[in-house]
């Protein structure tokens, strides 16, 4: 029996199969090795990152928490002392930047709008990309007039939030303030095209307007209130849209909706004012006014119409002069109310203080012909002739067609004796109005007076052509007549003055009467001067 000892024998490691594994054997531990470190790395950086996540959202927690205490806070020292603070135990870019937004609303609060500056623009360093500084910035640009800059920052804004509405709204109102109305309009559409409420409908109607293109602005104004049945402020601009193309039926129901919506433009009550006055409503105008300028003190226009309705609808010249005080006080350049309370002192004989108000409005309006005008009577008043008549000139040149001029320039001359320059004027009121009986009228009764019967009759001839029933005409060319003696002609003028108006005028009689007395007709004579004392009689009893 063989038995087989097994005998174990050392291998030959210098063998190369042998080699090789080994080698392989070694890299694969140092790829795994290798490998293993990396993920542990990323294990770490992982838990790290999770760890700093934690942390920062504790902290932006924390933060917040403390921001929001601040906004509490009664006293805006309090707040700048705690935003101090945690500005400078912050680090992170994000919060210093909510941190400097909270602390410019703070100046801003304390009316330190440069400080407040200051602080949007370190937020912006902080985080570039957060519009919300760019928009409080261009806000404080724009309350302060500086409109390029406030433009930019609000672009800049839109920039890093296109949707932002109030952006869109406040570069909308920039361009017309700028009159750039077409740029106002387009971004006036690009609200629409964002957010079409009411508001956007509404705001467009304004921009159309603004350009007369009053058709868009009307469909805009009414798709405002479809959208909002009870947008007043659509109604109102509605209703002044009516009343400038004189449908006043459509505006006044437009009114009425506005005042119904309770919440409404206070303007309305203005305008609507100013419709009745060319309606001459004048109670129901006043009401309007009294109204809104309870409500809106400082309007100077508003105290300047009451003012008129006052002193030339209610011969109220005590109110009418406070209300003409009041709208200077409020408009210094408000030229109609220095010239309305002028008059006022004309009427009280203080003419000194009347020719200030008519200096103050001629330097506001030194191309306003009434206001030369005005002037010049007070002068006249004054005796001062040399100065009337140059401003009298001096609102002719303006206003070559200034009716006011002429007459009282006309009355200046009549006072000096100037006859050929009476004569003058008075053809030009002709070529002014040539229909205009009390113009031939008047200048007749001029050459009546100075005893120029023909010219008398010459102007009378017109007065009468225009107006064939003017009697007091007929009369004074009767007169005319009875003095050249040619009685036939006085007699005919007479009988038509009486049958013009053959009850009113114990005049027209009385003259006939001396004619058929003359003449002999004794009979007619009678009954003439009969007639005249029994509507002399009547008249007295009246």
């Amino acid at each position: 029996m063989n038995h087989y000892l097994l005998v174990w024998s050392t291998p030959d490691l210098w063998n190369p199969i042998w080699i090789v594994i080994g080698i392989g054997i070694v890299f694969a531990l140092i790829t795994i090795g290798v490998y293993a470190v990396r993920g542990l790395r990323k294990l770490y950086r992982l838990i790290q990152v999770q760890l700093q996540a934690s942390h920062n959202l504790s902290l932006h927690r924390e933060v917040q928490q403390q921001l929001d205490h601040i906004r509490k806070s009664e006293h805006n020292y309090d707040q700048l002392v705690r935003l101090n603070m945690l500005i400078a135990q912050t680090a992170d870019h994000l919060l210093l930047a909510r941190i400097h937004i909270l602390r410019a609303e703070v100046y801003e609060n304390m009316k330190q709008p440069a400080l407040a500056i200051k602080d949007y623009q370190q937020a912006i360093q902080y985080h570039p990309e957060n519009d919300i500084p760019y928009f409080g910035r261009a806000l404080l640009y724009e309350q302060d007039q500086r409109l390029d800059l406030a433009l930019r920052s609000y672009h800049q804004a839109i920039d890093r939030y296109p949707k932002h509405i109030d952006a869109y709204y406040h570069c909308c109102q920039i361009y017309f303030v700028q009159k750039d109305l077409y740029r106002s309009l387009e971004y006036a559409n690009t609200i629409v095209e964002l957010q079409p409420d009411a508001n956007a409908y509404y705001n467009r109607g304004v921009a159309y307007a603004r350009v007369d293109n009053y058709t868009q602005a009307v469909a805009d104004y009414e798709q405002a209130i479809e959208l909002d049945a009870n947008y007043a402020n659509a109604y109102v601009n509605l209703g002044i849209y009516y009343g400038k193309i004189e449908d006043t039926q459509r505006a006044l129901e437009y009114y009425q909706l506005a005042s119904e919506c309770g919440d409404y433009n206070i303007d309305m009550h203005y305008n609507r004012a100013l419709l009745y006055i060319d309606l001459q409503e004048y109670a129901l105008a006043l009401e309007d006014l009294n109204t809104y300028i309870a409500l809106e003190s400082g309007y100077g226009d508003a105290y300047y119409n009451r003012g008129w309705i006052h002193n030339e609808v209610y011969d109220r010249a005590d109110l009418a002069f406070e209300d003409y005080t009041r709208s200077i006080e409020l408009q210094p350049n408000q030229a109609r109310a220095y010239n309305n309370r002028g008059l006022i002192y004309l009427h009280r004989q203080q003419y000194d203080l009347a020719i200030q108000d008519y200096n103050m409005a001629i330097t506001f309006y030194p191309n306003t012909s009434k206001y030369y005008v005005s002037r010049g009577w007070a002068y006249q008043c004054k005796q001062e002739d040399e100065l009337a008549l140059h401003d009298y000139a001096r609102a002719i040149e303006l206003d070559e067609h200034n009716k006011q001029a002429y007459i009282n320039r006309i009355a200046l001359y009549k006072a000096k004796g100037y006859r050929s320059w009476v004569i003058h004027d008075y053809h030009r009121l002709m070529e002014i109005e040539p229909d205009a009986v009390w113009i031939y009228f008047e200048c007749s009764w001029y050459c009546l007076d100075n005893k120029d019967y023909e010219l008398t009759i010459q102007y009378l001839d017109q007065a009468i052509s225009i107006d064939p029933t003017h009697a007091l005409s007929y009369n004074n060319r009767g007169f005319a007549y009875q003095r050249l003696k040619d009685y036939e002609a006085a007699l005919a003028d007479y009988s038509k003055a009486i049958e013009c108006d053959p009850t009113t005028s114990a005049l027209y009689y009385r003259n006939r009467f001396y004619i058929y007395d003359f003449l002999g007709e004794t009979e007619k004579a009678k009954q003439d001067w009969d007639m005249a004392d029994q509507i002399e009689q009547h008249l007295h009893l009246v």
